[in-house]
């Protein structure tokens, strides 16, 4: 694969960069729609704008193997101090800077304006569980329960990746098929489940299963690497039918069908993100050279950042407009706090993030 020496693949950047704003839009605007059948289509490929969520999953899964891989067969071995440095200096300077702000800073700012702000125990962030915690608590902190349950994932996959190497197909196996019971055992028995670090193990198993394939030039990568443009165009004319397909199906079953059809999609949609993941880095001959987006790439690169702080901007921005007595229409309104986050996230990534990240880059053995 022309790709195999490199370390660092921008297109991917550009996938991760798509996900964070169907994510950013998704918690951004919450649109009205009627009950006519393009509306409930329009409802349904809303609704399912969450799955970039897995998207997140399924990129460090596939970027983790790929680099674990390399260094094992560069070194003969895996350092898991390494591995773990190095995800910590990636994850733990702004996540705890965040931390100071929430359980800090906040109450002081809180009751200096007169907001009521609900927080949670702190222990469940500090420690990484707070996908455990299912209590309503300030919205800002919300969406840090992916972290949580990567930074769980990091110590499993670590661990594999150090004694498991030789045993790959079977740990991806084993992630796979228990992801896939545990869903199937908390659907049937109405067990939430949307936040369960065990839900999102198929996630990262299809991104451990694809880097697997690329790595080993296994004959699954070798058939995507040939698609060309043609067989490009059917790939991604594959996914809006598949939505569509879903759609007319969980549309005319009994209701208590329909967390199942969800889950299907989910699944294949995981699936398919995989897949294109390959294609991306395999075919040379994509449609969409997702590499050569700047924006997308840039966005990709501070997405962390934008990620993180999305919440507190959207919290924090509508407290402001509604302090200030203004009524912004919601579109603009939308794209101004759009606007602040990349400020913001760019500030970040520049002197909060890189300077970890350099750091970072003199621990890596390979």
């Amino acid at each position: 694969m022309g790709q195999g020496n490199k370390y660092y693949f921008p297109q991917l950047d550009s996938v991760r960069g798509l996900s964070f704003l169907a994510v950013y839009f998704f918690h951004a605007v919450h649109p009205a729609f009627g009950a006519g059948l393009w509306s409930r289509l329009l409802q349904f490929l809303y609704n399912n704008m969450v799955l970039s969520i897995d998207v997140f999953f399924i990129l460090s899964s596939f970027l983790l193997t790929w680099l674990g891989m390399r260094e094992y067969k560069t070194k003969g071995n895996f350092s898991f101090i390494n591995y773990f440095i190095r995800r910590a200096l990636r994850i733990w300077p702004l996540y705890f800077l965040l931390m100071i702000f929430a359980f800090v800073l906040l109450p002081y700012v809180a009751a200096e304006y007169q907001v009521q702000v609900t927080l949670p125990p702190a222990y469940y962030y500090v420690l990484f569980i707070s996908n455990f915690y299912l209590e309503g608590h300030v919205y800002f902190l919300r969406f840090l329960w992916t972290l949580a349950v990567e930074e769980q994932f990091y110590l499993l996959w670590g661990v594999c990746l150090w004694f498991l190497q030789k045993y790959m197909k079977a740990c991806i196996l084993l992630l796979g098929l228990g992801s896939i019971l545990y869903t199937a055992y908390a659907i049937a028995n109405n067990i939430p489940h949307d936040f369960h670090t065990l839900t999102y193990l198929f996630d990262f198993a299809a991104g451990i299963l694809a880097a697997y394939l690329l790595q080993e030039n296994h004959a699954l990568a070798a058939w995507v690497s040939r698609w060309g443009k043609k067989g490009s165009v059917l790939f991604l004319l594959f996914l809006p039918l598949l939505f569509v397909i879903m759609f007319f199906i969980q549309d005319n079953v009994p209701a208590v069908l329909v967390p199942w059809i969800d889950w299907i999609v989910r699944l294949l949609f995981i699936l398919y993100t995989a897949l294109f993941i390959m294609e991306q880095m395999a075919n040379e001959k994509t449609l969409l050279k997702l590499a050569g987006s700047s924006f997308l790439v840039y966005t990709g690169k501070i997405s962390y950042g934008l990620y993180c702080f999305h919440g507190i901007v959207l919290t924090f921005g509508m407290i402001a407009l509604e302090k200030a007595g203004l009524s912004v229409p919601v579109v603009a309104r939308v794209f101004l706090f759009l606007a602040i986050n990349y400020l913001v996230a760019g500030l970040s990534y520049r002197f909060i993030e890189s300077p970890f990240l350099k750091l970072k880059d003199k621990l890596r053995r390979i």
